[in-house]
């Protein structure tokens, strides 16, 4: 940019979580640039935003801007509101610059290009990743053929959804367009045409929504290119980690283009005498220094502010994307369903008439483990019309699926409760604390608790079915763990007290009408349990589960569909069985090493055994704060922490007073240094990957179900079906390996 022209003058419309993360940190930086007003259909968020950042005004809509106020606008809203917006705007003879996707619809896209170049505006979109080092590296390599033709390419993309998003909005087929195909798919898709200078037509794409949007999905398609058509595969996921790369094959080597790294390309040559030999290459501008990902949205914001100076298509012109938002749509529309483990149904439940009502429950703490699979189960297994009540909008990205209603609320919040629970004939209360301070965990699990039952007592709901825990029992000295064992955990588990806590504040409320029941899973496990499954087969993988003190006594485990069921008959109890309490457990049992070494055996992994190890804080893994803890330790001993307090030592002026208070107190260097295992010397060694080992203990007895048996009926899924079943979805799941 020309930095002797007057600042670009920029409003914003949308301040959710892209403006707060990603656009007003460069634009606030820009000298080239004015902010202002911010733009959102909440007032007091655009209020908040326009604060942390000094801009004085702020609207809920765009009919209040024109020429004379600004020169462009950032439209960083749902997907389905771009297109009328962005005409709207364009026709206003505004510049537009707008956040993937550009569109749901071609049609849309399109409409959008024209209203532009009708009243000679800039439109651009923001897919920063054609900017990154290692994008424009991937491209020169291809398009001077270093490697041959192109052959193929693969793409992956995916892991836990975690955006910290404002709204529902993007989780909604109708605003958002669909889910990672559109959302991150734009920039895959987007991207690998780019380098390939290639015309997209889809051969198939299949995903796996259930009336809402998808959470993973693979689309293939055929790209023609100057050399050739060639084939590319591209698979996303919400759910699971998977490779996170996008690999060119090439006559030669394989280009491997990785997520994580904004400025390095592998290369994977095919020639056997090159085996082991694999390249790794790395670019940066000319301008040098480190290359940060606030650099890819400033040179997105010069490209569209140079092509409104001169009059010419951005880099990232609207024009250039529009055949990224057909094949998208494309696909959506040929879609075929992607039929994944843990979909099979548990159960054939006779589903009622569409005549009768639907019995509606409220499920909280839906965008958990237990919760989510309740959600879906209740609803269609056992007929119930499913309610899912999440503390925050990215909770429900697995939930999306389905077209259940999804509601945001705090079960602290009396005021939230009431409102979620009009018109609920049950309540299914999976929500717990999980926050890594002792007191914000107890607080929620037991505070939280009571405010949801109080609430229910005064909408008339007709059972309430409340989520313990085995460990609320005491565990040592019982010959078998039942529900006539004592209610005594041990002091040092927090989890097991503040569950107890909690059965007692849902006692007081139940004595006051009430109907309650109280179900107490053992170990929880399944497709999704983090705790019993992610966690620990990942870490076997690696070598670091293990299995303390005596490995042979019973796993005291549970099927995450086994424990549904419980739920769906806890719901239909008679009266005569509200007050009641029930463990439980699946009926068939293996020793807690015999279930690790199932999922273990076929590729050879197995858990470390530590006979002579002493449990410490009760029979499960290591909790939320003892985790944060290793994890901060573990940054702070990192060489890129290091790296970082040694730029700001040498950063004046904030670096100065913390440099003099160390430079002045050896005594302090030393305690500080020994802390995180270093010492003033210099000394350089190879880093060697090292990782806590993950302990488990187990009960020194079984825990007996058989009351939930006779009371509440059979379990649908035996032990063996659902090892095996979990087995199929770890594989899946990419958390172990497919045998050879």
């Amino acid at each position: 940019m020309n930095p002797s022209s007057s600042p670009f003058r920029i409003a914003v419309v949308g301040c959710g979580a892209v403006s707060r993360a990603s656009l007003l940190p460069v634009l606030a930086g820009h000298d080239g640039v004015r902010v202002g007003p911010l733009i959102d259909r909440d007032k007091q968020r655009a209020r908040d935003l326009a604060d942390e950042y000094n801009v004085q005004t702020v609207m809920t809509d765009i009919d209040g801007l024109s020429k004379d106020i600004v020169d462009g606008v950032i439209l960083a809203t749902p997907p389905a509101h771009h297109a009328a917006a962005a005409i709207a705007l364009a026709q206003k003879g505004l510049h537009v610059l707008v956040e993937k996707p550009m569109a749901i619809t071609a049609g849309d896209a399109e409409a959008m290009v024209q209203a532009a170049d009708a009243a000679g505006v800039a439109l651009s979109v923001g897919l920063y990743r054609r900017f990154l080092p290692s994008v424009q590296l991937l491209k020169t390599l291809i398009e001077r053929g270093e490697f041959g033709r192109p052959l193929r390419v693969d793409a992956e993309e995916g892991g836990p959804y975690g955006w910290p998003l404002a709204t529902l909005d993007v989780l909604r087929r109708a605003t958002g367009g669909g889910g990672p195909l559109i959302d991150l798919g734009s920039h895959v898709i987007d991207l690998v045409l780019y380098v390939l200078q290639a015309a997209p037509s889809l051969d198939s794409y299949s995903d796996n929504e259930r009336g809402g949007i998808e959470t993973d999905c693979v689309l293939q398609a055929t790209l023609a290119t100057a050399s050739g058509s060639i084939p590319l595969r591209l698979e996303m996921s919400r759910t699971r980690e998977l490779r996170n790369s996008i690999k060119v094959e090439c006559e030669q080597a394989t280009i491997e283009l990785p997520r994580a790294s904004f400025t390095e390309v592998l290369v994977h040559r095919h020639s056997p005498h090159s085996a082991g030999s694999d390249v790794k290459f790395s670019a940066s501008w000319k301008t040098g220094g480190n290359f940060v990902g606030y650099e890819a949205f400033r040179r997105e914001i010069d490209d569209w502010i140079n092509g409104a100076r001169q009059k010419t298509d951005p880099i990232l012109s609207g024009r250039s994307v529009v055949p990224v938002v057909r094949l998208i749509e494309g696909a959506y529309r040929a879609r075929t369903p992607l039929v994944e483990p843990g979909d099979t149904p548990v159960v054939d439940t006779p589903r009622p008439s569409p005549a009768v009502a639907r019995k509606r429950v409220l499920v909280t703490g839906a965008g958990g483990f237990l919760g989510g699979r309740a959600v879906e189960l209740l609803r269609d297994q056992y007929g119930w019309d499913a309610v899912a009540l999440v503390r925050s909008p990215k909770s429900a990205a697995q939930l999306a699926r389905w077209p259940h209603d999804i509601l945001i609320g705090d079960i602290c919040s009396r005021e939230d409760m009431d409102r979620v629970l009009r018109g609920c004939d049950a309540v299914v209360h999976c929500a717990v604390g999980t926050s890594w301070k002792a007191d914000e965990t107890r607080h929620v699990t037991v505070e939280g608790t009571r405010i949801v039952a109080e609430a229910a007592l005064a909408a008339g709901v007709k059972r309430f079915v409340h989520i313990s825990t085995l460990f609320v029992h005491q565990r040592d000295g019982v010959s078998t763990i039942d529900e006539n064992s004592p209610l005594n955990p041990p002091a040092q588990d927090a989890y097991g007290q503040s569950k107890l806590a909690a059965e007692q504040a849902l006692a007081a409320i139940a004595a006051k009408g009430l109907q309650t029941i109280v179900l107490r899973p053992s170990r929880i496990y399944g497709p999704f349990s983090k705790t019993f499954t992610v966690r620990p087969l990942g870490a076997m993988t690696e070598g670091r589960l293990a299995v303390g003190g005596n490995p042979d006594v019973p796993g005291n485990m549970v099927y995450v569909d086994n424990v549904v069921g419980a739920i769906a008959s806890a719901l239909e109890a008679p009266s005569s069985l509200a007050g009641s309490a029930y463990l439980v457990t699946d009926a068939e049992q293996v020793s807690l090493r015999e279930f690790y070494e199932f999922f273990g055996r076929p590729t050879g992994h197995k858990p470390v055994l530590l006979p002579d190890a002493k449990q410490r804080g009760g029979a499960s893994p290591a909790g939320h704060l003892s985790r944060f803890v290793s994890g901060v330790t573990t940054i702070a001993k990192s060489p890129e922490f290091r790296g970082i307090v040694r730029r700001v030592l040498e950063t004046d002026p904030i670096g100065t007073i913390p440099r003099r208070l160390w430079d002045r107190s050896p005594k302090l260097q030393r305690q500080l240094l020994s802390r995180f295992g270093s010492n003033a010397a210099v000394v350089y060694r190879p880093a060697a990957a090292k990782a806590d080992m993950l302990i488990y203990f187990g009960e020194p007895t079984l825990v007996s179900g058989g009351k939930a048996l006779r009371e509440l009926g059979a379990q649908p899924v035996s032990a063996s079906d659902a090892m095996a079943r979990t087995l199929v979805w770890a594989r899946y799941a990419r958390l172990l390996p497919t045998p050879d």
